[in-house]
Protein backbone atom coordinates (compact mmCIF):
# COMPACT_ATOMS: atom_id res chain seq x y z
CA UNK A 1 0.00 0.00 0.00
CA UNK A 2 1.56 3.55 -1.02
CA UNK A 3 2.01 6.26 1.45
CA UNK A 4 -1.23 7.96 -0.39
CA UNK A 5 -3.43 4.95 0.47
CA UNK A 6 -1.92 5.00 4.09
CA UNK A 7 -2.62 8.71 4.83
CA UNK A 8 -6.18 8.16 3.50
CA UNK A 9 -6.89 5.28 5.55
CA UNK A 10 -5.57 7.30 8.59
CA UNK A 11 -7.99 9.92 8.22
CA UNK A 12 -10.76 6.77 7.31
CA UNK A 13 -10.33 4.36 9.33
CA UNK A 14 -13.77 3.14 9.66
CA UNK A 15 -13.73 2.45 5.42
CA UNK A 16 -10.53 1.16 4.60
CA UNK A 17 -11.76 0.95 1.02
CA UNK A 18 -11.84 4.81 0.33
CA UNK A 19 -9.44 5.69 -2.69
CA UNK A 20 -9.43 8.19 -4.94
CA UNK A 21 -12.66 7.18 -6.69
CA UNK A 22 -14.24 7.82 -3.13
CA UNK A 23 -12.44 11.40 -3.11
CA UNK A 24 -13.90 12.64 -5.97
CA UNK A 25 -16.98 11.40 -5.82
CA UNK A 26 -16.90 13.18 -2.17
CA UNK A 27 -16.45 16.65 -4.00
CA UNK A 28 -18.84 16.13 -6.69
CA UNK A 29 -21.36 15.13 -3.86
CA UNK A 30 -20.57 18.41 -1.83
CA UNK A 31 -20.20 21.15 -4.62
CA UNK A 32 -23.98 19.16 -5.71
CA UNK A 33 -25.78 20.59 -2.73
CA UNK A 34 -27.84 23.48 -3.12
CA UNK A 35 -26.63 25.35 -0.20
CA UNK A 36 -25.57 29.53 -0.43
CA UNK A 37 -21.84 29.59 -0.88
CA UNK A 38 -19.30 32.16 0.63
CA UNK A 39 -20.36 35.73 0.72
CA UNK A 40 -17.94 37.15 2.92
CA UNK A 41 -15.13 38.28 0.69
CA UNK A 42 -14.41 41.26 -1.66
CA UNK A 43 -13.53 40.44 -5.47
CA UNK A 44 -10.32 41.92 -4.52
CA UNK A 45 -10.37 39.21 -1.53
CA UNK A 46 -10.89 36.96 -4.05
CA UNK A 47 -7.84 37.82 -6.27
CA UNK A 48 -5.72 37.60 -3.41
CA UNK A 49 -6.34 33.90 -3.35
CA UNK A 50 -6.28 33.45 -7.12
CA UNK A 51 -5.32 35.93 -9.11
CA UNK A 52 -6.86 37.37 -11.88
CA UNK A 53 -3.95 37.12 -14.87
CA UNK A 54 -5.56 40.26 -17.11
CA UNK A 55 -3.37 38.89 -20.15
CA UNK A 56 -4.40 35.52 -20.10
CA UNK A 57 -5.82 34.07 -23.05
CA UNK A 58 -9.46 34.80 -22.49
CA UNK A 59 -10.26 31.30 -21.26
CA UNK A 60 -12.10 30.68 -17.22
CA UNK A 61 -9.04 28.14 -16.34
CA UNK A 62 -6.27 31.17 -16.07
CA UNK A 63 -7.85 32.05 -13.15
CA UNK A 64 -10.08 29.54 -11.61
CA UNK A 65 -8.60 25.65 -11.73
CA UNK A 66 -11.42 24.31 -13.56
CA UNK A 67 -11.42 20.77 -15.09
CA UNK A 68 -10.96 21.28 -18.94
CA UNK A 69 -12.57 19.54 -21.66
CA UNK A 70 -11.22 18.73 -25.32
CA UNK A 71 -14.22 19.07 -27.50
CA UNK A 72 -13.84 16.62 -30.50
CA UNK A 73 -16.34 15.85 -33.29
CA UNK A 74 -17.23 12.56 -31.33
CA UNK A 75 -19.68 14.77 -28.98
CA UNK A 76 -21.99 14.93 -31.81
CA UNK A 77 -22.38 10.80 -31.68
CA UNK A 78 -24.71 10.46 -28.45
CA UNK A 79 -23.07 6.67 -28.16
CA UNK A 80 -19.76 7.59 -28.30
CA UNK A 81 -17.85 7.59 -24.92
CA UNK A 82 -16.37 10.88 -25.21
CA UNK A 83 -20.15 12.28 -25.53
CA UNK A 84 -21.23 10.24 -22.47
CA UNK A 85 -18.16 11.46 -20.46
CA UNK A 86 -19.17 15.21 -21.29
CA UNK A 87 -23.16 14.22 -20.88
CA UNK A 88 -23.15 15.62 -16.60
CA UNK A 89 -21.51 18.80 -17.76
CA UNK A 90 -24.19 19.57 -20.36
CA UNK A 91 -26.85 18.41 -18.52
CA UNK A 92 -28.38 21.55 -16.32
CA UNK A 93 -28.36 23.00 -20.19
CA UNK A 94 -29.98 19.97 -21.83
CA UNK A 95 -33.10 20.72 -19.85
CA UNK A 96 -33.87 23.84 -21.47
CA UNK A 97 -36.60 23.71 -24.32
CA UNK A 98 -34.93 24.32 -27.50
CA UNK A 99 -32.32 25.37 -29.31
CA UNK A 100 -32.45 29.16 -28.38
CA UNK A 101 -33.37 28.98 -25.19
CA UNK A 102 -30.42 26.59 -24.67
CA UNK A 103 -28.02 29.93 -26.12
CA UNK A 104 -29.78 31.75 -24.03
CA UNK A 105 -29.18 29.78 -21.15
CA UNK A 106 -25.00 29.96 -21.94
CA UNK A 107 -25.11 33.55 -22.53
CA UNK A 108 -26.94 34.16 -19.05
CA UNK A 109 -23.22 33.42 -17.71
CA UNK A 110 -21.44 35.73 -19.98
CA UNK A 111 -22.80 38.42 -19.31
CA UNK A 112 -21.53 40.21 -16.27
CA UNK A 113 -24.84 41.53 -14.86
CA UNK A 114 -26.80 38.26 -15.00
CA UNK A 115 -23.60 36.91 -13.19
CA UNK A 116 -23.63 38.90 -10.59
CA UNK A 117 -27.35 37.96 -9.68
CA UNK A 118 -26.43 34.08 -9.89
CA UNK A 119 -24.38 32.27 -7.06
CA UNK A 120 -25.06 32.26 -4.29
CA UNK A 121 -28.22 30.54 -3.90
CA UNK A 122 -27.93 28.53 -7.16
CA UNK A 123 -25.76 24.98 -7.65
CA UNK A 124 -21.95 25.13 -7.29
CA UNK A 125 -21.72 22.85 -10.14
CA UNK A 126 -23.86 24.42 -12.58
CA UNK A 127 -21.24 27.11 -12.26
CA UNK A 128 -18.35 24.89 -12.73
CA UNK A 129 -20.21 23.21 -15.25
CA UNK A 130 -20.97 26.16 -17.68
CA UNK A 131 -17.47 27.74 -17.15
CA UNK A 132 -16.29 24.45 -18.70
CA UNK A 133 -19.02 24.11 -21.48
CA UNK A 134 -17.64 27.94 -22.40
CA UNK A 135 -13.76 26.83 -22.32
CA UNK A 136 -15.30 24.24 -24.82
CA UNK A 137 -16.85 26.52 -27.30
CA UNK A 138 -14.20 28.77 -27.05
CA UNK A 139 -11.76 26.05 -27.75
CA UNK A 140 -13.94 24.52 -31.09
CA UNK A 141 -13.41 28.49 -32.32
CA UNK A 142 -9.69 28.76 -31.76
CA UNK A 143 -8.14 25.30 -30.87
CA UNK A 144 -8.49 23.89 -34.47
CA UNK A 145 -7.85 24.98 -37.97
CA UNK A 146 -10.43 26.09 -39.55
CA UNK A 147 -11.49 22.89 -41.79
CA UNK A 148 -11.67 20.88 -39.06
CA UNK A 149 -13.02 23.70 -36.58
CA UNK A 150 -16.55 23.99 -38.55
CA UNK A 151 -17.27 19.93 -37.90
CA UNK A 152 -15.70 19.92 -34.21
CA UNK A 153 -18.58 22.94 -33.49
CA UNK A 154 -21.13 20.94 -35.01
CA UNK A 155 -20.37 18.06 -32.48
CA UNK A 156 -20.59 20.64 -29.69
CA UNK A 157 -23.72 22.19 -30.61
CA UNK A 158 -24.94 18.46 -30.94
CA UNK A 159 -24.29 17.75 -27.18
CA UNK A 160 -25.70 21.26 -26.69
CA UNK A 161 -28.77 20.76 -27.63
CA UNK A 162 -29.22 17.44 -26.72
CA UNK A 163 -28.95 16.19 -30.01
CA UNK A 164 -27.21 14.57 -32.74
CA UNK A 165 -24.64 14.93 -35.34
CA UNK A 166 -25.16 13.98 -38.98
CA UNK A 167 -22.52 12.78 -41.19
CA UNK A 168 -23.48 9.66 -43.32
CA UNK A 169 -25.00 9.56 -46.88
CA UNK A 170 -28.71 9.79 -46.22
CA UNK A 171 -31.09 8.31 -49.03
CA UNK A 172 -27.84 8.02 -51.10
CA UNK A 173 -26.89 11.45 -50.72
CA UNK A 174 -25.31 14.10 -48.62
CA UNK A 175 -27.66 15.52 -45.71
CA UNK A 176 -27.75 19.32 -45.47
CA UNK A 177 -28.64 19.25 -41.61
CA UNK A 178 -25.76 18.84 -39.92
CA UNK A 179 -27.10 18.20 -36.97
CA UNK A 180 -30.39 17.51 -35.09
CA UNK A 181 -31.72 19.09 -31.77
CA UNK A 182 -35.10 18.40 -30.25
CA UNK A 183 -37.91 20.26 -30.63
CA UNK A 184 -39.60 22.10 -27.83
CA UNK A 185 -42.27 19.22 -26.41
CA UNK A 186 -39.00 17.02 -26.48
CA UNK A 187 -40.92 14.74 -28.92
CA UNK A 188 -39.47 15.63 -32.23
CA UNK A 189 -36.14 16.13 -33.55
CA UNK A 190 -35.29 19.69 -35.46
CA UNK A 191 -32.87 19.14 -37.93
CA UNK A 192 -30.38 21.75 -38.33
CA UNK A 193 -27.69 23.43 -40.47
CA UNK A 194 -25.07 25.18 -39.02
CA UNK A 195 -22.40 28.10 -40.61
CA UNK A 196 -20.07 29.65 -38.81
CA UNK A 197 -18.86 32.63 -41.04
CA UNK A 198 -17.22 35.81 -41.35
CA UNK A 199 -19.95 38.43 -40.85
CA UNK A 200 -20.31 39.80 -44.76
CA UNK A 201 -19.82 35.43 -45.76
CA UNK A 202 -22.43 35.24 -47.86
CA UNK A 203 -24.71 31.53 -47.32
CA UNK A 204 -24.17 29.01 -49.04
CA UNK A 205 -26.18 25.63 -49.83
CA UNK A 206 -26.74 23.22 -52.47
CA UNK A 207 -30.29 23.57 -54.66
CA UNK A 208 -30.29 20.53 -55.42
CA UNK A 209 -29.61 19.15 -52.13
CA UNK A 210 -32.31 21.44 -50.59
CA UNK A 211 -34.99 20.41 -53.42
CA UNK A 212 -34.22 16.49 -52.40
CA UNK A 213 -34.23 17.25 -48.61
CA UNK A 214 -37.68 19.06 -48.67
CA UNK A 215 -39.44 16.95 -51.54
CA UNK A 216 -38.15 13.43 -52.31
CA UNK A 217 -35.55 12.39 -49.44
CA UNK A 218 -36.71 8.98 -47.79
CA UNK A 219 -40.03 9.09 -50.22
CA UNK A 220 -41.77 12.06 -49.02
CA UNK A 221 -39.49 15.08 -48.35
CA UNK A 222 -38.97 17.00 -44.67
CA UNK A 223 -40.98 19.82 -43.90
CA UNK A 224 -38.56 22.28 -43.50
CA UNK A 225 -34.68 22.76 -42.30
CA UNK A 226 -33.78 25.46 -39.80
CA UNK A 227 -30.41 27.52 -40.68
CA UNK A 228 -28.30 28.38 -37.45
CA UNK A 229 -25.98 31.07 -38.44
CA UNK A 230 -22.72 32.54 -36.17
CA UNK A 231 -21.32 34.84 -37.13
CA UNK A 232 -17.81 35.61 -35.96
CA UNK A 233 -15.81 38.91 -34.91
CA UNK A 234 -11.93 38.10 -34.81
CA UNK A 235 -9.29 40.03 -32.76
CA UNK A 236 -6.50 39.14 -34.64
CA UNK A 237 -6.60 35.31 -34.62
CA UNK A 238 -8.83 34.55 -32.04
CA UNK A 239 -12.65 34.40 -32.02
CA UNK A 240 -13.86 36.66 -29.07
CA UNK A 241 -17.96 36.90 -30.14
CA UNK A 242 -20.44 35.59 -32.16
CA UNK A 243 -23.89 36.93 -32.90
CA UNK A 244 -26.21 33.94 -33.56
CA UNK A 245 -29.31 33.78 -36.11
CA UNK A 246 -31.55 31.46 -37.19
CA UNK A 247 -33.95 31.45 -40.30
CA UNK A 248 -36.29 28.44 -41.99
CA UNK A 249 -36.58 27.52 -45.34
CA UNK A 250 -39.53 24.89 -46.21
CA UNK A 251 -42.01 23.73 -48.56
CA UNK A 252 -44.35 26.38 -47.63
CA UNK A 253 -41.19 29.48 -48.69
CA UNK A 254 -38.79 27.82 -50.69
CA UNK A 255 -39.90 29.32 -54.30
CA UNK A 256 -40.44 32.75 -52.67
CA UNK A 257 -37.33 32.35 -51.40
CA UNK A 258 -35.57 31.93 -53.93
CA UNK A 259 -37.24 34.06 -56.05
CA UNK A 260 -36.53 37.07 -53.48
CA UNK A 261 -33.09 36.22 -52.87
CA UNK A 262 -31.89 36.70 -56.01
CA UNK A 263 -31.62 32.90 -57.02
CA UNK A 264 -34.94 33.05 -59.03
CA UNK A 265 -32.72 31.86 -61.97
CA UNK A 266 -31.83 28.00 -60.46
CA UNK A 267 -35.86 27.42 -60.88
CA UNK A 268 -35.72 29.15 -64.35
CA UNK A 269 -38.53 29.93 -65.94
CA UNK A 270 -40.77 27.42 -63.97
CA UNK A 271 -41.37 28.75 -60.71
CA UNK A 272 -44.97 29.22 -60.89
CA UNK A 273 -45.66 26.32 -62.12
CA UNK A 274 -43.72 24.62 -59.19
CA UNK A 275 -44.86 27.03 -56.50
CA UNK A 276 -48.60 25.90 -57.68
CA UNK A 277 -47.35 22.21 -57.56
CA UNK A 278 -45.60 22.28 -53.89
CA UNK A 279 -48.81 24.38 -53.03
CA UNK A 280 -50.46 20.85 -53.67
CA UNK A 281 -48.15 18.92 -52.22
CA UNK A 282 -48.91 14.94 -51.11
CA UNK A 283 -46.72 12.15 -50.81
CA UNK A 284 -47.65 10.07 -53.65
CA UNK A 285 -45.69 8.85 -57.15
CA UNK A 286 -48.06 11.08 -59.10
CA UNK A 287 -46.76 14.57 -57.36
CA UNK A 288 -43.22 13.16 -57.51
CA UNK A 289 -43.66 12.80 -61.34
CA UNK A 290 -44.68 15.89 -61.89
CA UNK A 291 -42.53 17.33 -59.96
CA UNK A 292 -39.56 15.64 -61.53
CA UNK A 293 -41.23 17.30 -65.50
CA UNK A 294 -40.84 20.13 -63.77
CA UNK A 295 -37.30 20.04 -62.36
CA UNK A 296 -36.09 18.75 -65.85
CA UNK A 297 -35.91 22.61 -67.06
CA UNK A 298 -34.37 24.12 -63.63
CA UNK A 299 -31.17 24.75 -64.61
CA UNK A 300 -30.03 24.76 -60.68
CA UNK A 301 -31.19 21.04 -60.36
CA UNK A 302 -28.80 18.80 -61.16
CA UNK A 303 -29.32 16.49 -63.95
CA UNK A 304 -28.31 12.76 -63.31
CA UNK A 305 -27.35 13.36 -59.52
CA UNK A 306 -30.25 14.30 -58.28
CA UNK A 307 -32.93 12.58 -56.28
CA UNK A 308 -35.67 13.00 -58.90
CA UNK A 309 -32.98 11.53 -61.12
CA UNK A 310 -31.21 8.92 -59.71
CA UNK A 311 -34.41 7.56 -57.11
CA UNK A 312 -37.46 7.52 -58.85
CA UNK A 313 -38.68 4.83 -60.79
CA UNK A 314 -40.26 6.18 -63.67
CA UNK A 315 -43.79 5.41 -61.84
CA UNK A 316 -42.67 7.64 -59.05
CA UNK A 317 -41.89 5.06 -56.19
CA UNK A 318 -38.82 6.01 -54.08
CA UNK A 319 -35.81 3.56 -53.79
CA UNK A 320 -33.29 5.35 -51.03
CA UNK A 321 -30.74 2.34 -52.18
CA UNK A 322 -30.53 3.87 -55.87
CA UNK A 323 -27.70 6.74 -57.00
CA UNK A 324 -24.30 6.54 -58.31
CA UNK A 325 -23.08 6.78 -55.59
CA UNK A 326 -23.65 3.04 -54.99
CA UNK A 327 -21.99 2.29 -57.99
CA UNK A 328 -18.61 0.76 -57.72
CA UNK A 329 -18.03 0.57 -61.31
CA UNK A 330 -17.81 4.46 -61.77
CA UNK A 331 -15.06 4.88 -58.99
CA UNK A 332 -13.24 2.26 -60.72
CA UNK A 333 -13.12 4.22 -63.64
CA UNK A 334 -12.80 7.01 -61.70
CA UNK A 335 -9.78 5.80 -60.36
CA UNK A 336 -8.60 4.68 -64.10
CA UNK A 337 -8.35 8.40 -65.08
CA UNK A 338 -6.71 9.61 -62.04
CA UNK A 339 -3.59 6.95 -63.06
CA UNK A 340 -4.29 8.08 -66.50
CA UNK A 341 -3.42 11.43 -65.12
CA UNK A 342 -0.40 9.89 -63.23
CA UNK A 343 1.47 8.03 -66.31
CA UNK A 344 1.11 10.94 -68.41
CA UNK A 345 2.43 12.85 -66.17
CA UNK A 346 5.66 10.22 -65.91
CA UNK A 347 5.35 10.07 -69.55
CA UNK A 348 6.45 13.86 -69.90
CA UNK A 349 8.60 13.71 -66.71
CA UNK A 350 10.42 11.26 -68.69
CA UNK A 351 10.33 12.83 -72.03
CA UNK A 352 12.11 15.49 -70.69
CA UNK A 353 15.02 13.56 -68.89
CA UNK A 354 15.42 11.90 -72.73
CA UNK A 355 15.38 15.44 -74.60
CA UNK A 356 18.14 16.08 -71.99
CA UNK A 357 19.84 13.42 -72.62
CA UNK A 358 19.47 13.78 -75.88
CA UNK A 359 21.29 17.12 -76.04
CA UNK A 360 24.51 15.35 -74.52
CA UNK A 361 24.98 12.85 -77.26
CA UNK A 362 23.70 9.59 -74.84
CA UNK A 363 20.45 9.63 -75.99
CA UNK A 364 17.84 9.23 -79.23
CA UNK A 365 16.27 11.38 -81.67
CA UNK A 366 13.12 13.10 -80.84
CA UNK A 367 11.56 11.11 -83.69
CA UNK A 368 13.26 7.88 -82.62
CA UNK A 369 11.79 8.65 -78.97
CA UNK A 370 7.94 9.31 -80.24
CA UNK A 371 8.41 6.10 -82.17
CA UNK A 372 9.43 3.91 -79.36
CA UNK A 373 6.66 5.04 -77.31
CA UNK A 374 4.52 3.19 -79.88
CA UNK A 375 1.46 5.57 -79.00
CA UNK A 376 -2.03 4.22 -80.36
CA UNK A 377 -3.84 7.43 -80.99
CA UNK A 378 -6.27 6.18 -84.08
CA UNK A 379 -9.27 7.31 -82.55
CA UNK A 380 -8.23 10.77 -81.40
CA UNK A 381 -9.33 13.64 -83.48
CA UNK A 382 -6.68 15.58 -85.22
CA UNK A 383 -6.37 18.39 -82.70
CA UNK A 384 -6.00 15.90 -79.92
CA UNK A 385 -3.44 14.14 -81.80
CA UNK A 386 -1.54 17.58 -82.08
CA UNK A 387 -2.44 18.47 -78.10
CA UNK A 388 -0.48 15.50 -77.29
CA UNK A 389 2.17 15.65 -79.41
CA UNK A 390 3.25 19.29 -78.40
CA UNK A 391 2.73 18.54 -75.05
CA UNK A 392 5.59 15.79 -75.31
CA UNK A 393 7.70 17.50 -77.81
CA UNK A 394 7.68 20.68 -75.19
CA UNK A 395 8.82 18.46 -72.26
CA UNK A 396 11.72 17.40 -75.03
CA UNK A 397 12.57 20.98 -75.65
CA UNK A 398 12.73 21.71 -71.94
CA UNK A 399 14.98 19.03 -71.37
CA UNK A 400 17.25 19.77 -74.08
CA UNK A 401 18.01 23.25 -72.41
CA UNK A 402 19.05 21.27 -69.23
CA UNK A 403 22.42 21.15 -68.18
CA UNK A 404 22.74 18.21 -66.54
CA UNK A 405 20.43 14.50 -66.26
CA UNK A 406 21.27 11.98 -63.88
CA UNK A 407 18.02 9.81 -64.40
CA UNK A 408 18.39 6.49 -66.06
CA UNK A 409 16.38 6.47 -68.81
CA UNK A 410 15.29 3.05 -68.59
CA UNK A 411 12.72 4.46 -65.88
CA UNK A 412 11.01 5.90 -68.79
CA UNK A 413 10.15 3.36 -70.82
CA UNK A 414 8.72 1.71 -67.11
CA UNK A 415 4.69 0.96 -67.15
CA UNK A 416 3.58 2.98 -70.38
CA UNK A 417 2.09 -0.42 -71.98
CA UNK A 418 -1.58 0.91 -71.49
CA UNK A 419 -0.96 4.63 -71.92
CA UNK A 420 -2.54 5.50 -75.07
CA UNK A 421 -6.16 3.54 -73.99
CA UNK A 422 -6.41 5.26 -70.78
CA UNK A 423 -5.27 8.46 -72.35
CA UNK A 424 -8.46 8.01 -74.47
CA UNK A 425 -10.47 7.08 -71.69
CA UNK A 426 -9.12 10.51 -70.07
CA UNK A 427 -9.33 13.17 -73.30
CA UNK A 428 -13.31 11.96 -73.54
CA UNK A 429 -13.99 12.15 -69.84
CA UNK A 430 -12.65 15.56 -69.94
CA UNK A 431 -14.85 16.67 -72.86
CA UNK A 432 -17.56 15.34 -71.00
CA UNK A 433 -16.70 17.09 -68.15
CA UNK A 434 -16.63 20.02 -69.86
CA UNK A 435 -19.78 19.60 -71.42
CA UNK A 436 -22.16 18.46 -67.51
CA UNK A 437 -20.55 21.55 -65.72
CA UNK A 438 -23.39 22.59 -63.99
CA UNK A 439 -22.46 26.21 -62.88
CA UNK A 440 -24.89 27.93 -60.39
CA UNK A 441 -26.26 25.05 -58.53
CA UNK A 442 -25.72 26.83 -55.47
CA UNK A 443 -28.03 29.43 -53.72
CA UNK A 444 -26.84 32.08 -51.35
CA UNK A 445 -28.39 34.26 -49.21
CA UNK A 446 -26.67 37.62 -47.58
CA UNK A 447 -26.89 38.77 -44.35
CA UNK A 448 -28.87 41.94 -45.76
CA UNK A 449 -31.28 38.87 -46.80
CA UNK A 450 -31.55 37.68 -43.34
CA UNK A 451 -32.59 40.80 -42.31
CA UNK A 452 -34.91 42.00 -45.55
CA UNK A 453 -37.12 38.63 -45.94
CA UNK A 454 -37.10 38.20 -41.90
CA UNK A 455 -41.17 37.38 -42.34
CA UNK A 456 -40.76 34.95 -45.26
CA UNK A 457 -37.63 33.32 -43.60
CA UNK A 458 -39.26 33.57 -39.90
CA UNK A 459 -35.46 34.94 -38.98
CA UNK A 460 -34.82 35.08 -35.16
CA UNK A 461 -31.78 37.24 -33.33
CA UNK A 462 -30.57 34.52 -30.53
CA UNK A 463 -27.85 37.42 -29.42
CA UNK A 464 -24.28 37.51 -28.91
CA UNK A 465 -22.07 35.59 -27.37
CA UNK A 466 -19.38 37.35 -25.79
CA UNK A 467 -16.18 35.55 -25.37
CA UNK A 468 -13.42 38.17 -25.49
CA UNK A 469 -10.75 38.57 -22.94
CA UNK A 470 -11.89 41.50 -21.24
CA UNK A 471 -15.41 39.98 -20.55
CA UNK A 472 -14.03 36.58 -19.48
CA UNK A 473 -11.61 38.50 -16.95
CA UNK A 474 -14.43 40.55 -15.76
CA UNK A 475 -16.38 37.15 -15.28
CA UNK A 476 -13.48 35.11 -13.74
CA UNK A 477 -13.29 37.97 -10.66
CA UNK A 478 -17.44 37.38 -9.92
CA UNK A 479 -17.33 33.84 -10.19
CA UNK A 480 -14.27 33.80 -7.88
CA UNK A 481 -15.86 36.04 -5.45
CA UNK A 482 -18.82 33.83 -5.69
CA UNK A 483 -17.06 30.34 -4.89
CA UNK A 484 -15.25 32.50 -2.33
CA UNK A 485 -11.50 31.68 -0.55
CA UNK A 486 -11.91 28.08 0.74
CA UNK A 487 -13.53 26.57 -2.59
CA UNK A 488 -11.12 28.16 -4.94
CA UNK A 489 -8.52 26.94 -2.57
CA UNK A 490 -10.35 23.27 -2.69
CA UNK A 491 -10.39 23.45 -6.37
CA UNK A 492 -6.68 24.39 -6.86
CA UNK A 493 -5.53 22.10 -4.34
CA UNK A 494 -7.77 19.04 -6.15
CA UNK A 495 -5.96 19.78 -9.42
CA UNK A 496 -2.11 19.98 -8.50
CA UNK A 497 -3.49 16.74 -6.66
CA UNK A 498 -4.60 15.34 -9.60
CA UNK A 499 -1.58 16.61 -11.69
CA UNK A 500 0.86 15.17 -8.98
CA UNK A 501 -0.60 11.52 -9.59
CA UNK A 502 -0.24 11.94 -12.92
CA UNK A 503 3.56 13.23 -13.00
CA UNK A 504 4.20 10.23 -10.78
CA UNK A 505 3.11 7.59 -12.72
CA UNK A 506 4.34 9.43 -16.48
CA UNK A 507 7.68 10.72 -15.45
CA UNK A 508 10.63 8.89 -15.99
CA UNK A 509 12.74 10.79 -13.44
CA UNK A 510 11.70 8.74 -10.33
CA UNK A 511 13.12 11.68 -8.14
CA UNK A 512 10.68 14.00 -9.65
CA UNK A 513 8.14 11.11 -9.31
CA UNK A 514 8.84 10.57 -5.50
CA UNK A 515 8.36 14.61 -5.19
CA UNK A 516 5.13 14.56 -6.97
CA UNK A 517 3.79 11.58 -4.29
CA UNK A 518 5.19 13.78 -1.60
CA UNK A 519 3.34 16.46 -2.78
CA UNK A 520 0.19 13.98 -3.37
CA UNK A 521 0.20 13.21 -0.14
CA UNK A 522 0.22 16.49 1.51
CA UNK A 523 -2.37 17.82 -0.77
CA UNK A 524 -4.51 14.44 -0.16
CA UNK A 525 -4.62 15.50 3.45
CA UNK A 526 -5.72 19.13 2.67
CA UNK A 527 -8.61 17.92 0.53
CA UNK A 528 -9.66 15.99 2.94
CA UNK A 529 -9.70 18.52 5.82
CA UNK A 530 -11.56 20.66 3.11
CA UNK A 531 -14.20 18.82 2.55
CA UNK A 532 -14.63 17.85 6.27
CA UNK A 533 -15.15 21.51 6.94
CA UNK A 534 -17.70 22.02 4.10
CA UNK A 535 -16.54 24.64 2.39
CA UNK A 536 -19.51 25.09 0.09
CA UNK A 537 -22.09 25.51 3.13
CA UNK A 538 -19.91 28.58 4.40
CA UNK A 539 -21.08 32.11 4.29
Amino acid sequence: MSNLDNLIKEHYSETPAFGLEQMVGLIEEVMDENKELLESLSADDAAKIMPIDEAADGRFSFDIPIPSTVPTEAWGDPSSQSRKDIARIFDSITREPSIRARITHVNSFLDPAQAARKAPGGKVNTVLNMMQVIESLQACLNDYNESSAGFVFEGFMAALTGGKQIAGRVGGTLPIEDFVAFSETGDKEVPTSLKLLSPNTTIHGSFTNLVDYLFIRGGAGLPEIKYLIALKDVEGETVTKLALFDFIIGRENFVDVMLQSNNGALIGENAAAMAEHIKNWQNSPEWRVKMAKILETSPGYTKGRGMFYANLSPTGEFDDTAGPAADPEKKRHQYGLATAQGEMTALLNATKRAGSESAHGTGPTFEDWVKNLDLDMSGYSDNKVKKILDQIRTAWDNGAKSVDSSTDLAESFYGFGSFHEREKLLMKEELLSEASKDAGSQWGLSRGNMNNLRTLLRTEYYGELNLSQANISQLSKIYAEKLGEDLMLLLQTTKTFTENIGKYFSVEDRSEAAKANKDAISQGGQIITSLAQDPADKK
